[in-house]
């Protein structure tokens, strides 16, 4: 049943990355930032279903802690680029 579970979990944390990362690409940084933690919720789930000394779960979950940190960085840079922003002021026009 652990194994089952452990696929199901794997399924679902790999469906919310991929869209936490088109949220990303989207500059959608702040609710991309709430969704990552629900990603990082299911990790650690997945992580307390593997087996002992299983290497093919064990890569499954390294690969996702690592997914999940790129994206964690590309949420602070893009948050980052987004405070450092400052309104562009118009010029008025000439009147003649």
């Amino acid at each position: 049943m652990a194994v089952n579970q452990f696929a199901d979990i794997s399924k679902e944390l790999y469906t919310q990355i991929k869209i936490v990362e088109d949220m990303v690409k989207g500059d959608l940084y702040k609710e991309a930032g709430k969704m990552l933690l629900t990603a990082e919720q299911n990790c650690r789930s997945l992580e307390s279903l593997m087996e002992e000394d299983n290497k093919i779960q064990t890569h499954i979950i390294d690969n996702r802690r690592r997914e999940i940190k790129w994206i964690q960085d590309s949420i602070q840079l893009g948050l980052a680029k987004a405070r450092s922003k400052k309104p562009v002021k118009k010029r008025a026009a000439k009147s003649k």
